[in-house]
C-alpha cells in the first residue's frame, strides 16, 4: 500500500509540543515572567531568547490541531466527529484535573506554606474542597489548551460542516484561490482584528475561558486557518512551499524589529507586556510574526520532513500523554532543584532532564494500559489507531464538497 500519510504534519505536532515542554521547563528562570515556581536567580538573556518562540508557539499548536481536525472531520458525520472529539479531549481533561494535576498543586502549596502533609492527604481532604485555583486548589493548569480546543471544536463544527457542503463552497473556494497568492499573508488579519475588537472587553489573558474572549478568538482563528489549509492541502501547500523563503525573510525582519524596539526592554522588565511599544503595533507585529513562522514551518517541513520515520511514529503516538503529564514533572523538578547550590544554567539543565525523563517514562507506561483506560490519557484503541493512520492521507480539495 502506498504511504500517503502527511508525515510532516506529525513532525510539526511533535516539535510544537516538544518546544512547549522546553518552554515550561525554563519558565521559572525567565526575568520577565512570574510563573508557578520562580527561581531566586533569573536570566534576562534567557528571557530575550525565549521571547521569539513565545510569540508563535501556541499559534502553531492550534494551527496544527486545526490541520489534524480536518483529517478527522472529512471521513465522519458531524455527530460522529463530535463524539470522537469528546472522547479524545474531554475524558483526558477530566482525568488530568482530578489526578495528574494534583501533585503539581500539592508542590505549590508545600512551597507557599498553605499545606503541610502528604500528597494523599492533600488529594482527599483539600484539592476538591477549597474552590478553584489560584485562591483554591482545583485546577486545569496547562490543560487549558485541551479545554479551549474542545470548546472551539464544538463551536466550529457547524462552520466546518458549512464549508464542506455545497452551500459553503463559494467561501471555501475563495479561500483556496486567495491562499495560493501573496494575499495569504493577509489572513493574519482574522486573528488580529478579532483580538483588537474583543480586547477592550477582555483585557487580560486568563486561560480560564469564560473571561478570555480576546485570546480565545485568536486561538480559534489559528485553529480554523489550520483546518482550511489542510482541507485545500493539494492546492494551498504547494503555494506555501513556493513562498517559504519569502515567509522566512518576513519572519526574520519582524523578529529583528521586535527584538530592537520591544523585546530588549521587555526582557529587562521594562515597558510591561509590549516592552514600551504601542499596543496595536505590538499586536500587529507579533501576530504577523506568528503567521509567517507558521507558513515558514509548513513550507520547509513539507519539503524536508514529509517522510516516514520510526522515531516519529513512536513519538507521535505518545506526545499527547507526554503533554498531559509534563507540567506536573516540571513543578516536581523545580521543587527539588531550585534549593540546590548550583548555577542557573545547571538548574535549568537538571529541570529539563528530569522533566523529559519522567514524562517519557510516564507516556511509555500509559501506552501499556489496557484499552478501557488508554482513553484517559488520550490514547485510542490500538486497532482504531492503526486504521486511522491508514486513512490520514493527502487531502483532495476537489472531493471535500
Amino acid at each position: 500500500m502506498q504511504d500517503t500519510r502527511l508525515h510532516y504534519i506529525d513532525w510539526l505536532r511533535v516539535s510544537a509540543f516538544g518546544l512547549l515542554i522546553l518552554y515550561h521547563s525554563s519558565s521559572a528562570f525567565l526575568y520577565d515572567l512570574d510563573w508557578l515556581f520562580n527561581s531566586p536567580e533569573k536570566s534576562q538573556a534567557l528571557s530575550l531568547v525565549t521571547l521569539f518562540p513565545r510569540a508563535w508557539r501556541l499559534a502553531l499548536l492550534f494551527f496544527v490541531s486545526g490541520m489534524g481536525t480536518w483529517f478527522a472531520f472529512r471521513s465522519q458525520t458531524a455527530v460522529e466527529f463530535l463524539k470522537g472529539r469528546f472522547v479524545r479531549l474531554f475524558l483526558p481533561l477530566i482525568f488530568a484535573m482530578c489526578v495528574i494535576i494534583v501533585p503539581q498543586v500539592w508542590y505549590e502549596r508545600l512551597l507557599d506554606g498553605r499545606f503541610q502533609g502528604s500528597l494523599l492527604e492533600f488529594w482527599v481532604t483539600r484539592y476538591f474542597t477549597e474552590g478553584r485555583y489560584p485562591t483554591g486548589n482545583f485546577s486545569w493548569a496547562h490543560m487549558w489548551f485541551v479545554a479551549y480546543l474542545l470548546v472551539m471544536t464544538v463551536i466550529c463544527t457547524p462552520i466546518f460542516w458549512f464549508l464542506t457542503h455545497a452551500s459553503g463552497r463559494g467561501l471555501s473556494d475563495w479561500f483556496k484561490r486567495t491562499a495560493r497568492t501573496p494575499a495569504i499573508y493577509l489572513f493574519v488579519l482574522l486573528p488580529l482584528v478579532l483580538h483588537l475588537i474583543f480586547l477592550p472587553f477582555f483585557p487580560r489573558e486568563t486561560n480560564v475561558l469564560y473571561n478570555d474572549g480576546a485570546w480565545f478568538a485568536v486561538w480559534a482563528s489559528w485553529f480554523g486557518l489550520g483546518f482550511l489549509v489542510a482541507k485545500h492541502h493539494q492546492a494551498v501547500v504547494p503555494a506555501i512551499i513556493s513562498k517559504r523563503w519569502m515567509s522566512f525573510t518576513i519572519a526574520a525582519i519582524l523578529t529583528i524589529c521586535l527584538w530592537r524596539y520591544s523585546w530588549v526592554t521587555k526582557a529587562a522588565g521594562i515597558g510591561g507586556e509590549t516592552g514600551g511599544m504601542q499596543m496595536a503595533l505590538y499586536k500587529a507585529l507579533t501576530f504577523s510574526l506568528a503567521w509567517t513562522v507558521i507558513l515558514t514551518a509548513v513550507g520547509f517541513a513539507a519539503v524536508h520532513l514529509n517522510r516516514k520515520s520510526t522515531a516519529l511514529t513512536w513519538l507521535n503516538a505518545k506526545i499527547f500523554p507526554l503533554y498531559i503529564v509534563h507540567q506536573t514533572f516540571v513543578v516536581m523538578a523545580l521543587y527539588y532543584v531550585l534549593p540546590l547550590d548550583l548555577s542557573l544554567w545547571s538548574k535549568l539543565a537538571l529541570v529539563v532532564g528530569i522533566t523529559t525523563f519522567w514524562s517519557i517514562l510516564a507516556a511509555i507506561l500509559a501506552d501499556l494500559w489496557p484499552a478501557p483506560y488508554r482513553i484517559l490519557v488520550g490514547l485510542p484503541d490500538r486497532r482504531k489507531a492503526s486504521s486511522a493512520g491508514r486513512k490520514f492521507a493527502t487531502a483532495d480539495s476537489g472531493s471535500s464538497g
